[in-house]
Protein backbone atom coordinates (compact mmCIF):
# COMPACT_ATOMS: atom_id res chain seq x y z
CA UNK A 1 0.00 0.00 0.00
CA UNK A 2 1.31 3.47 -0.90
CA UNK A 3 2.01 5.72 2.06
CA UNK A 4 -1.07 7.50 3.36
CA UNK A 5 -0.35 10.09 6.02
CA UNK A 6 -2.90 12.43 7.55
CA UNK A 7 -1.83 16.04 8.13
CA UNK A 8 -3.14 19.10 9.97
CA UNK A 9 -6.64 18.75 8.53
CA UNK A 10 -7.36 15.36 6.98
CA UNK A 11 -5.48 13.62 4.18
CA UNK A 12 -4.07 15.31 1.11
CA UNK A 13 -2.09 13.92 -1.77
CA UNK A 14 -1.00 14.56 -5.32
CA UNK A 15 -3.64 13.50 -7.84
CA UNK A 16 -2.71 10.28 -9.70
CA UNK A 17 0.40 9.90 -7.54
CA UNK A 18 -0.81 8.87 -4.08
CA UNK A 19 -4.27 10.45 -4.31
CA UNK A 20 -5.64 7.60 -6.42
CA UNK A 21 -9.02 5.86 -6.62
CA UNK A 22 -7.48 2.90 -4.80
CA UNK A 23 -6.19 5.00 -1.91
CA UNK A 24 -9.38 7.04 -1.72
CA UNK A 25 -11.26 3.77 -1.21
CA UNK A 26 -8.81 2.67 1.50
CA UNK A 27 -9.19 5.97 3.35
CA UNK A 28 -12.98 5.90 2.93
CA UNK A 29 -13.17 2.40 4.41
CA UNK A 30 -11.03 3.51 7.37
CA UNK A 31 -13.36 6.48 7.93
CA UNK A 32 -16.37 4.15 7.75
CA UNK A 33 -14.77 1.78 10.27
CA UNK A 34 -14.08 4.73 12.56
CA UNK A 35 -17.62 6.11 12.25
CA UNK A 36 -18.93 2.67 13.26
CA UNK A 37 -17.21 3.17 16.64
CA UNK A 38 -18.89 6.55 17.27
CA UNK A 39 -22.10 6.51 19.30
CA UNK A 40 -24.82 8.58 17.66
CA UNK A 41 -28.57 8.61 17.14
CA UNK A 42 -28.32 7.95 13.39
CA UNK A 43 -25.99 6.79 10.62
CA UNK A 44 -26.33 9.83 8.37
CA UNK A 45 -23.22 11.18 6.60
CA UNK A 46 -22.98 14.42 4.59
CA UNK A 47 -20.56 14.38 1.64
CA UNK A 48 -19.45 17.43 -0.33
CA UNK A 49 -16.72 18.40 -2.79
CA UNK A 50 -15.20 21.57 -4.19
CA UNK A 51 -14.19 22.53 -7.74
CA UNK A 52 -10.86 20.71 -7.86
CA UNK A 53 -10.10 18.25 -10.63
CA UNK A 54 -12.21 15.08 -10.37
CA UNK A 55 -13.77 16.26 -7.10
CA UNK A 56 -17.23 14.98 -8.02
CA UNK A 57 -15.84 11.56 -9.02
CA UNK A 58 -13.93 11.15 -5.77
CA UNK A 59 -17.03 12.20 -3.80
CA UNK A 60 -19.16 9.60 -5.58
CA UNK A 61 -16.56 6.92 -4.83
CA UNK A 62 -16.46 7.87 -1.13
CA UNK A 63 -20.28 7.84 -1.07
CA UNK A 64 -20.32 4.29 -2.45
CA UNK A 65 -17.92 3.06 0.25
CA UNK A 66 -19.86 4.73 3.07
CA UNK A 67 -23.11 3.37 1.62
CA UNK A 68 -21.54 -0.08 1.35
CA UNK A 69 -20.88 0.11 5.07
CA UNK A 70 -24.52 0.77 5.88
CA UNK A 71 -24.44 4.55 6.31
CA UNK A 72 -27.14 6.84 4.90
CA UNK A 73 -25.24 9.13 2.56
CA UNK A 74 -26.44 12.62 1.62
CA UNK A 75 -24.23 13.60 -1.33
CA UNK A 76 -24.22 17.21 -2.51
CA UNK A 77 -25.61 17.65 -6.00
CA UNK A 78 -23.02 20.35 -6.79
CA UNK A 79 -19.66 21.71 -5.66
CA UNK A 80 -19.93 23.42 -2.26
CA UNK A 81 -17.66 24.94 0.38
CA UNK A 82 -16.31 23.13 3.41
CA UNK A 83 -18.39 25.34 5.78
CA UNK A 84 -21.55 24.14 4.03
CA UNK A 85 -20.63 20.55 4.93
CA UNK A 86 -19.91 21.49 8.57
CA UNK A 87 -23.13 23.49 8.83
CA UNK A 88 -25.18 20.71 7.19
CA UNK A 89 -23.83 18.10 9.61
CA UNK A 90 -24.98 20.23 12.56
CA UNK A 91 -28.20 21.43 10.93
CA UNK A 92 -29.30 17.90 10.05
CA UNK A 93 -28.01 16.26 13.23
CA UNK A 94 -25.82 13.91 11.19
CA UNK A 95 -23.20 11.53 12.54
CA UNK A 96 -20.51 13.22 10.47
CA UNK A 97 -19.38 14.61 7.15
CA UNK A 98 -16.69 14.23 4.49
CA UNK A 99 -15.42 17.00 2.23
CA UNK A 100 -13.33 16.33 -0.88
CA UNK A 101 -10.86 19.21 -1.00
CA UNK A 102 -7.20 20.07 -0.64
CA UNK A 103 -8.21 23.53 0.60
CA UNK A 104 -5.45 26.03 -0.27
CA UNK A 105 -2.94 23.48 -1.64
CA UNK A 106 -1.71 23.73 -5.26
CA UNK A 107 -3.98 22.37 -7.99
CA UNK A 108 -2.08 19.09 -8.33
CA UNK A 109 -3.43 18.11 -4.89
CA UNK A 110 -6.77 16.82 -3.74
CA UNK A 111 -7.77 15.64 -0.31
CA UNK A 112 -10.35 14.49 2.21
CA UNK A 113 -11.48 16.44 5.28
CA UNK A 114 -13.50 14.64 7.95
CA UNK A 115 -16.15 16.33 10.07
CA UNK A 116 -17.57 15.05 13.35
CA UNK A 117 -21.16 15.53 14.54
CA UNK A 118 -20.05 18.88 16.01
CA UNK A 119 -19.03 20.10 12.54
CA UNK A 120 -15.38 20.10 13.64
CA UNK A 121 -12.43 18.17 12.33
CA UNK A 122 -11.21 15.20 14.40
CA UNK A 123 -8.67 15.78 17.16
CA UNK A 124 -5.11 14.47 16.65
CA UNK A 125 -6.00 11.43 18.80
CA UNK A 126 -9.10 10.68 16.69
CA UNK A 127 -7.09 11.14 13.50
CA UNK A 128 -4.54 8.60 14.70
CA UNK A 129 -7.37 6.13 15.30
CA UNK A 130 -8.52 6.55 11.68
CA UNK A 131 -4.94 6.12 10.42
CA UNK A 132 -4.71 2.95 12.49
CA UNK A 133 -7.66 1.51 10.57
CA UNK A 134 -6.13 1.97 7.10
CA UNK A 135 -6.22 -1.27 5.06
CA UNK A 136 -7.53 -3.28 8.00
CA UNK A 137 -10.87 -4.09 6.37
CA UNK A 138 -12.18 -5.40 3.09
CA UNK A 139 -13.54 -2.44 1.12
CA UNK A 140 -17.31 -2.59 0.81
CA UNK A 141 -19.16 -0.58 -1.86
CA UNK A 142 -22.84 -0.01 -2.64
CA UNK A 143 -25.13 2.60 -4.15
CA UNK A 144 -28.16 1.59 -2.10
CA UNK A 145 -28.09 4.31 0.54
CA UNK A 146 -27.01 7.37 -1.45
CA UNK A 147 -29.29 10.38 -1.89
CA UNK A 148 -28.22 13.43 -3.90
CA UNK A 149 -29.32 16.64 -2.17
CA UNK A 150 -29.03 20.42 -2.39
CA UNK A 151 -27.37 21.72 0.77
CA UNK A 152 -26.82 25.43 0.14
CA UNK A 153 -30.16 27.13 0.91
CA UNK A 154 -30.33 26.38 4.68
CA UNK A 155 -26.72 27.61 4.90
CA UNK A 156 -27.60 30.84 3.06
CA UNK A 157 -30.56 31.33 5.41
CA UNK A 158 -28.28 30.95 8.43
CA UNK A 159 -25.82 33.56 7.14
CA UNK A 160 -28.60 36.00 6.25
CA UNK A 161 -29.95 35.78 9.81
CA UNK A 162 -26.50 36.06 11.41
CA UNK A 163 -25.82 39.62 10.27
CA UNK A 164 -27.92 42.76 9.89
CA UNK A 165 -28.57 42.00 6.25
CA UNK A 166 -31.01 44.87 5.81
CA UNK A 167 -28.40 47.41 6.90
CA UNK A 168 -25.75 45.85 4.68
CA UNK A 169 -28.09 45.88 1.67
CA UNK A 170 -28.98 49.53 2.29
CA UNK A 171 -25.32 50.59 2.23
CA UNK A 172 -23.90 51.73 -1.08
CA UNK A 173 -20.40 50.40 -0.96
CA UNK A 174 -18.59 49.06 -3.99
CA UNK A 175 -17.61 45.46 -3.19
CA UNK A 176 -15.34 43.20 -5.23
CA UNK A 177 -15.74 39.45 -4.58
CA UNK A 178 -12.78 37.14 -5.26
CA UNK A 179 -13.35 33.40 -4.58
CA UNK A 180 -10.01 32.45 -6.21
CA UNK A 181 -11.80 30.13 -8.68
CA UNK A 182 -13.12 28.24 -5.67
CA UNK A 183 -16.45 26.80 -4.62
CA UNK A 184 -17.65 29.93 -2.77
CA UNK A 185 -18.19 31.55 -6.19
CA UNK A 186 -21.68 33.04 -6.32
CA UNK A 187 -22.40 32.72 -2.59
CA UNK A 188 -22.15 36.40 -1.68
CA UNK A 189 -23.88 37.37 -4.91
CA UNK A 190 -26.83 35.17 -3.93
CA UNK A 191 -26.97 36.40 -0.32
CA UNK A 192 -26.65 40.08 -1.30
CA UNK A 193 -28.86 40.12 -4.40
CA UNK A 194 -31.31 43.01 -4.51
CA UNK A 195 -29.02 45.27 -2.45
CA UNK A 196 -27.76 48.78 -3.15
CA UNK A 197 -24.21 47.49 -3.05
CA UNK A 198 -22.27 47.56 -6.29
CA UNK A 199 -20.98 44.00 -6.56
CA UNK A 200 -17.99 43.23 -8.76
CA UNK A 201 -17.37 39.47 -9.06
CA UNK A 202 -14.08 38.19 -10.45
CA UNK A 203 -12.95 34.60 -11.13
CA UNK A 204 -16.45 33.20 -10.63
CA UNK A 205 -15.87 30.21 -12.88
CA UNK A 206 -14.29 26.80 -12.60
CA UNK A 207 -10.60 26.54 -13.36
CA UNK A 208 -9.04 23.41 -11.87
CA UNK A 209 -5.63 25.11 -12.18
CA UNK A 210 -6.80 28.11 -10.12
CA UNK A 211 -5.43 30.58 -12.64
CA UNK A 212 -1.97 29.11 -12.19
CA UNK A 213 -1.70 30.16 -8.53
CA UNK A 214 -2.28 28.47 -5.20
CA UNK A 215 -5.88 29.21 -4.05
CA UNK A 216 -4.71 30.66 -0.72
CA UNK A 217 -5.52 34.26 0.25
CA UNK A 218 -1.96 35.57 0.27
CA UNK A 219 -0.75 38.70 -1.52
CA UNK A 220 1.49 36.94 -4.06
CA UNK A 221 -1.48 34.78 -5.16
CA UNK A 222 -3.75 37.78 -5.70
CA UNK A 223 -1.95 39.80 -8.37
CA UNK A 224 -4.94 39.79 -10.74
CA UNK A 225 -7.33 40.81 -7.98
CA UNK A 226 -5.03 43.60 -6.79
CA UNK A 227 -4.72 44.86 -10.36
CA UNK A 228 -8.52 44.85 -10.69
CA UNK A 229 -8.88 46.68 -7.36
CA UNK A 230 -6.48 49.43 -8.45
CA UNK A 231 -8.60 49.92 -11.56
CA UNK A 232 -12.08 49.74 -9.99
CA UNK A 233 -11.21 51.12 -6.52
CA UNK A 234 -13.88 49.21 -4.54
CA UNK A 235 -14.37 49.98 -0.84
CA UNK A 236 -13.33 46.41 -0.13
CA UNK A 237 -12.38 43.23 -1.98
CA UNK A 238 -13.51 40.08 -0.14
CA UNK A 239 -11.29 37.06 -0.79
CA UNK A 240 -11.95 33.39 0.00
CA UNK A 241 -9.73 30.36 -0.58
CA UNK A 242 -10.40 27.32 -2.76
CA UNK A 243 -12.88 25.62 -0.41
CA UNK A 244 -14.30 28.82 1.06
CA UNK A 245 -13.27 28.56 4.71
CA UNK A 246 -10.48 31.17 4.76
CA UNK A 247 -10.67 34.92 4.27
CA UNK A 248 -8.46 37.74 3.01
CA UNK A 249 -9.15 41.42 2.27
CA UNK A 250 -7.90 44.09 -0.13
CA UNK A 251 -8.57 47.81 0.39
CA UNK A 252 -9.26 50.44 -2.26
CA UNK A 253 -5.54 51.14 -2.78
CA UNK A 254 -4.71 47.50 -3.51
CA UNK A 255 -3.24 46.81 -0.06
CA UNK A 256 -3.75 43.22 1.06
CA UNK A 257 -4.73 42.31 4.62
CA UNK A 258 -4.24 38.81 5.99
CA UNK A 259 -6.02 37.29 8.96
CA UNK A 260 -3.41 38.95 11.18
CA UNK A 261 -5.30 42.20 10.58
CA UNK A 262 -8.76 40.72 10.00
CA UNK A 263 -9.02 38.84 13.32
CA UNK A 264 -8.56 42.03 15.41
CA UNK A 265 -11.05 43.85 13.16
CA UNK A 266 -13.76 41.18 13.48
CA UNK A 267 -13.01 40.86 17.20
CA UNK A 268 -13.65 44.57 17.76
CA UNK A 269 -16.84 44.39 15.70
CA UNK A 270 -18.19 41.59 17.89
CA UNK A 271 -17.21 43.46 21.06
CA UNK A 272 -18.13 47.05 20.19
CA UNK A 273 -21.01 46.71 17.73
CA UNK A 274 -22.64 43.40 18.66
CA UNK A 275 -21.79 43.76 22.39
CA UNK A 276 -20.83 40.10 22.60
CA UNK A 277 -18.21 38.77 24.98
CA UNK A 278 -16.40 35.53 25.69
CA UNK A 279 -12.94 34.01 25.64
CA UNK A 280 -10.45 34.37 22.78
CA UNK A 281 -8.25 31.84 20.98
CA UNK A 282 -5.12 32.55 18.93
CA UNK A 283 -2.69 30.08 17.44
CA UNK A 284 1.07 30.23 17.90
CA UNK A 285 1.49 32.24 14.67
CA UNK A 286 -1.43 34.66 15.15
CA UNK A 287 -0.87 38.39 15.65
CA UNK A 288 -0.04 39.74 19.10
CA UNK A 289 -2.71 42.37 18.40
CA UNK A 290 -5.28 39.73 19.40
CA UNK A 291 -3.64 39.41 22.82
CA UNK A 292 -3.53 43.21 23.19
CA UNK A 293 -7.27 43.52 22.53
CA UNK A 294 -8.07 40.62 24.85
CA UNK A 295 -6.08 42.35 27.59
CA UNK A 296 -7.84 45.68 26.96
CA UNK A 297 -11.27 44.03 27.29
CA UNK A 298 -10.20 41.72 30.14
CA UNK A 299 -10.93 38.55 28.14
CA UNK A 300 -9.32 35.18 28.81
CA UNK A 301 -6.86 34.25 26.05
CA UNK A 302 -6.03 30.69 24.91
CA UNK A 303 -3.00 29.98 22.71
CA UNK A 304 -2.96 26.76 20.67
CA UNK A 305 -0.75 25.03 18.10
CA UNK A 306 -1.45 25.93 14.48
CA UNK A 307 -4.43 24.09 13.00
CA UNK A 308 -8.06 25.11 13.28
CA UNK A 309 -9.00 21.76 14.84
CA UNK A 310 -7.39 22.97 18.08
CA UNK A 311 -9.51 26.14 17.98
CA UNK A 312 -12.69 24.24 17.09
CA UNK A 313 -12.20 21.80 19.96
CA UNK A 314 -12.11 24.71 22.43
CA UNK A 315 -15.09 26.38 20.75
CA UNK A 316 -17.18 23.29 21.51
CA UNK A 317 -16.09 23.18 25.15
CA UNK A 318 -15.83 26.85 26.20
CA UNK A 319 -17.63 30.18 25.76
CA UNK A 320 -15.49 31.46 22.90
CA UNK A 321 -16.05 34.87 21.32
CA UNK A 322 -13.56 34.38 18.48
CA UNK A 323 -10.80 32.03 17.48
CA UNK A 324 -8.39 32.68 14.64
CA UNK A 325 -5.27 31.49 12.84
CA UNK A 326 -2.85 33.44 10.65
CA UNK A 327 -3.71 31.51 7.49
CA UNK A 328 -7.20 33.00 7.24
CA UNK A 329 -9.39 30.77 9.40
CA UNK A 330 -11.68 32.64 11.80
CA UNK A 331 -14.47 31.13 13.91
CA UNK A 332 -16.98 33.24 15.85
CA UNK A 333 -19.53 32.86 18.61
CA UNK A 334 -23.17 31.83 17.95
CA UNK A 335 -22.22 30.03 14.73
CA UNK A 336 -20.76 26.62 13.96
CA UNK A 337 -17.38 25.85 15.62
CA UNK A 338 -15.60 26.20 12.31
CA UNK A 339 -14.02 28.84 10.08
CA UNK A 340 -16.02 30.37 7.21
CA UNK A 341 -14.62 32.85 4.70
CA UNK A 342 -18.06 33.87 3.39
CA UNK A 343 -19.45 34.60 6.86
CA UNK A 344 -16.38 36.65 7.76
CA UNK A 345 -16.83 38.64 4.56
CA UNK A 346 -20.38 39.44 5.64
CA UNK A 347 -19.17 40.48 9.10
CA UNK A 348 -16.73 42.92 7.47
CA UNK A 349 -19.57 44.37 5.38
CA UNK A 350 -21.71 44.61 8.51
CA UNK A 351 -18.94 46.51 10.30
CA UNK A 352 -18.51 48.85 7.33
CA UNK A 353 -22.26 49.53 7.21
CA UNK A 354 -22.34 50.19 10.98
CA UNK A 355 -19.46 52.67 10.80
CA UNK A 356 -20.17 54.12 7.35
CA UNK A 357 -16.48 53.60 6.54
CA UNK A 358 -14.56 51.62 3.97
CA UNK A 359 -12.02 48.94 4.86
CA UNK A 360 -9.00 51.25 4.78
CA UNK A 361 -10.60 53.66 7.27
CA UNK A 362 -11.57 50.84 9.62
CA UNK A 363 -8.02 49.47 9.62
CA UNK A 364 -6.66 52.95 10.41
CA UNK A 365 -9.00 53.13 13.41
CA UNK A 366 -7.63 49.84 14.76
CA UNK A 367 -4.03 51.02 14.33
CA UNK A 368 -4.77 54.26 16.21
CA UNK A 369 -6.14 52.28 19.16
CA UNK A 370 -3.73 49.35 19.34
CA UNK A 371 -0.64 50.27 17.35
CA UNK A 372 0.96 48.97 14.16
CA UNK A 373 1.56 45.24 13.70
CA UNK A 374 3.41 44.29 10.51
CA UNK A 375 3.57 40.67 9.42
CA UNK A 376 4.80 38.40 6.64
CA UNK A 377 5.56 34.76 5.97
CA UNK A 378 7.88 32.87 3.65
CA UNK A 379 7.80 29.18 2.72
CA UNK A 380 10.84 27.04 2.00
CA UNK A 381 10.31 23.74 0.20
CA UNK A 382 12.55 20.95 1.45
CA UNK A 383 13.33 17.38 0.47
CA UNK A 384 11.24 14.96 2.58
CA UNK A 385 14.42 13.15 3.71
CA UNK A 386 15.73 16.39 5.23
CA UNK A 387 12.61 17.08 7.29
CA UNK A 388 13.29 15.04 10.42
CA UNK A 389 16.91 16.16 10.75
CA UNK A 390 16.00 19.81 10.17
CA UNK A 391 13.34 19.89 12.85
CA UNK A 392 15.41 18.00 15.40
CA UNK A 393 18.15 20.60 14.97
CA UNK A 394 15.63 23.45 15.23
CA UNK A 395 14.66 22.20 18.70
CA UNK A 396 18.21 22.84 19.91
CA UNK A 397 18.97 26.33 18.49
CA UNK A 398 19.46 29.01 21.13
CA UNK A 399 20.16 32.72 20.73
CA UNK A 400 20.29 35.73 23.04
CA UNK A 401 19.47 38.17 20.27
CA UNK A 402 18.62 38.25 16.55
CA UNK A 403 19.63 41.17 14.35
CA UNK A 404 20.61 43.10 17.52
CA UNK A 405 17.14 42.62 19.05
CA UNK A 406 17.21 40.92 22.49
CA UNK A 407 15.18 37.70 22.82
CA UNK A 408 12.80 37.52 25.77
CA UNK A 409 11.71 33.90 25.36
CA UNK A 410 12.00 30.85 23.09
CA UNK A 411 9.00 28.51 22.90
CA UNK A 412 8.91 25.09 21.23
CA UNK A 413 5.37 23.77 21.71
CA UNK A 414 4.66 24.25 17.98
CA UNK A 415 7.85 24.80 16.03
CA UNK A 416 10.56 27.11 17.36
CA UNK A 417 9.43 30.65 18.21
CA UNK A 418 11.70 33.54 19.20
CA UNK A 419 9.81 36.22 21.14
CA UNK A 420 11.66 39.53 21.31
CA UNK A 421 11.82 42.10 24.11
CA UNK A 422 9.85 44.55 21.92
CA UNK A 423 7.05 41.92 21.50
CA UNK A 424 7.97 41.12 17.90
CA UNK A 425 8.52 37.44 17.07
CA UNK A 426 9.92 34.92 14.59
CA UNK A 427 8.55 31.40 14.19
CA UNK A 428 9.87 28.42 12.21
CA UNK A 429 7.68 25.32 11.89
CA UNK A 430 6.80 22.52 9.48
CA UNK A 431 3.60 22.73 7.48
CA UNK A 432 1.11 20.02 8.35
CA UNK A 433 -0.19 19.86 4.77
CA UNK A 434 2.86 20.26 2.48
CA UNK A 435 6.63 19.50 2.47
CA UNK A 436 7.31 23.11 3.46
CA UNK A 437 9.10 24.96 6.25
CA UNK A 438 7.02 28.00 7.13
CA UNK A 439 8.81 31.04 8.54
CA UNK A 440 6.57 33.69 10.13
CA UNK A 441 7.40 37.05 11.66
CA UNK A 442 5.65 40.03 13.21
CA UNK A 443 7.19 43.36 14.26
CA UNK A 444 6.44 47.07 14.52
CA UNK A 445 7.80 47.75 11.02
CA UNK A 446 7.91 45.80 7.77
CA UNK A 447 11.68 46.41 7.62
CA UNK A 448 12.13 44.50 10.89
CA UNK A 449 9.86 41.72 9.66
CA UNK A 450 12.03 41.32 6.55
CA UNK A 451 15.19 41.24 8.66
CA UNK A 452 13.78 38.51 10.87
CA UNK A 453 12.54 36.47 7.90
CA UNK A 454 15.97 36.73 6.26
CA UNK A 455 17.55 35.43 9.46
CA UNK A 456 15.00 32.60 9.51
CA UNK A 457 15.95 31.59 5.98
CA UNK A 458 19.69 31.71 6.83
CA UNK A 459 19.05 29.56 9.90
CA UNK A 460 16.99 26.99 7.95
CA UNK A 461 19.61 26.73 5.22
CA UNK A 462 22.35 26.17 7.80
CA UNK A 463 20.67 23.14 9.38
Amino acid sequence: MEKIKFGTDGWRGIIADNFTFKNVKIVSQAIADYFHTVKHTNKNIIIGYDLRFMGEKYAELIARVLSGNGFNVFLSDKAITTPVVSFSVINQGALGGIMVTASHNPSIYNGIKIKKSTGCSPTPEETRKIEGLLSYSTIRESGNYIKKVSLEQPYFDKLKAFVNLKKIKESKFKVMVEPMWGSSAGYLLEILKGSKLELLPIHHFRDVNFGGVQPEPLEHNLKEAIKAVKKEKPDVCLVADGDGDRVGLIDNTGKFYSAQHIIPLVMLHLLDNKKWTGEVIKTNATSSAVAAIAKEYNLKLHETPIGFKYIADLMVKEDILIGGEESGGIGVKNYIPERDGVLNGLLILEMMSEAGKNLKALMKDVEKRFGVYCYDRVDIHYAPDKKDKMFELLKTVDYKEIRLTPIKEITRFDGTKFIFEDNGWLLLRASGTEPVLRIYSEASSIEKVREYLEFGKELANSL
